[in-house]
């Protein structure tokens, strides 16, 4: 038996890898799977990973796909007739009732590859009330050599009745060290800072590099402390963020303000999200009150609950009333 790992699963996956890899190659592989975890650890690539194994028709001992049988070929075109991933028309929207009507139909026709089948829907917290409905039944009454693997980073939003039909499997993160030793092999430069930046995810890194983050935080965080020295004007501040992601503009602000009551609280050395910052936050905090940092934090995540519910809120006077606070917190301090 090979103990090799497939070459396509994370470094910190490898236990999950070889747990599901000896259940299919006992043949007690279960009909669903709930896969759970941080976003940004790779369970979407495990999972096709995993989908390439099943479906490949020369498995047998060795714990990856084989890359060159007709299955094989298909999952690499994309174009796998015993294989469907569902998932929001939309990131950020929900999986309709019909997306999971299809899934119903599929799992009922007999495989054209004659092997398994696998339906991975993907997040699986973004089925709506009569999605998950229409999808209960499915799950519990499988059809033979039917996997389903629901990915969700978040379990607490799903309904009991789903994960109780699943076996979950859990993804932790990384540790701090195979994470930094994993994005060096990447060649990602700043990789510490990005890993912070990331909340230890990271393949949320690439994004953070393709949003350009570390720039929008330079000038967000260069804004913020002119500000609170009185020394810049908010509602130009505000135009210049007018082309960011409003979303990382308040996680970038809910990183400062979680260093800045760290060291106000704490009052000793710590580790820092933004840890080349330390010297400038430590000069921040002996302006402003714990209790002005405690309201602009709860500013903060009300708006951001506003924003994740879809609300629609105009974006320049967003960014206005956050910056313009900022600045008067520190007059009244």
């Amino acid at each position: 038996m090979s103990s090799s790992v497939n070459n396509k699963i994370l470094p910190w996956h490898t236990t999950q890898w070889h747990s599901l890899w000896e259940a299919k190659r006992q043949n007690r592989f279960p009909s669903a799977l709930l896969f759970v975890g941080a976003a940004g650890i790779g369970k979407m690539q495990f999972a096709h990973s995993l989908s390439e194994i099943v479906l490949c028709e020369k498995f047998s001992t060795q714990n990856t796909a084989c890359g060159e049988c007709h299955s094989c070929s298909l999952m690499r075109a994309k174009s796998h007739p015993d294989f469907m991933l569902v998932e929001p028309d939309q990131a950020g929207h929900i999986i309709k009732i019909d997306q999971i009507r299809s899934v119903v139909h599929l799992s009922g026709e007999t495989t054209q590859q004659g092997s398994y089948r696998v339906i991975i829907i993907n997040p699986a917290a973004a089925m709506n009330h009569y999605a998950v409905n229409a999808s209960l039944k499915t799950l519990e009454e499988a059809a033979p050599r039917t996997l389903f693997i629901l990915i969700s980073d978040q379990s607490l939003r799903l309904p009991a009745t789903i994960i109780s039909r699943c076996q979950k499997i859990i993804f932790q993160k990384p540790t701090r060290q195979i994470a930094l030793a994993w994005l060096e092999e990447q060649s990602i430069a700043n990789n510490e800072l990005l890993l912070n930046l990331s909340d230890g995810a990271p393949l949320l890194v690439p994004l953070l590099l393709e949003k350009d983050v570390l720039s929008m935080r330079k000038i967000l965080y260069q804004g913020l402390v002119e500000l609170s020295q009185g020394g810049a004007d908010p509602l130009l501040l505000a135009v210049q963020c007018q082309d960011y992601d409003i979303l990382w503009v308040f996680k970038l602000l809910f990183f400062w303000l979680q260093d800045l009551l760290r060291l106000k609280l704490i009052q000793q050395s710590i580790e820092l999200i933004n840890f080349d910052y330390q010297s400038i936050f430590l000069t921040i905090i002996k302006n402003i009150s714990k209790k002005n940092l405690m309201d602009y934090l709860e500013h903060i995540q009300y708006l951001y609950g506003k924003l994740l519910n879809m609300q629609n809120l105009n974006k320049q006077l967003l960014l206005e009333d956050l910056l313009i606070r900022w600045r008067n917190y520190h007059v009244s301090s």
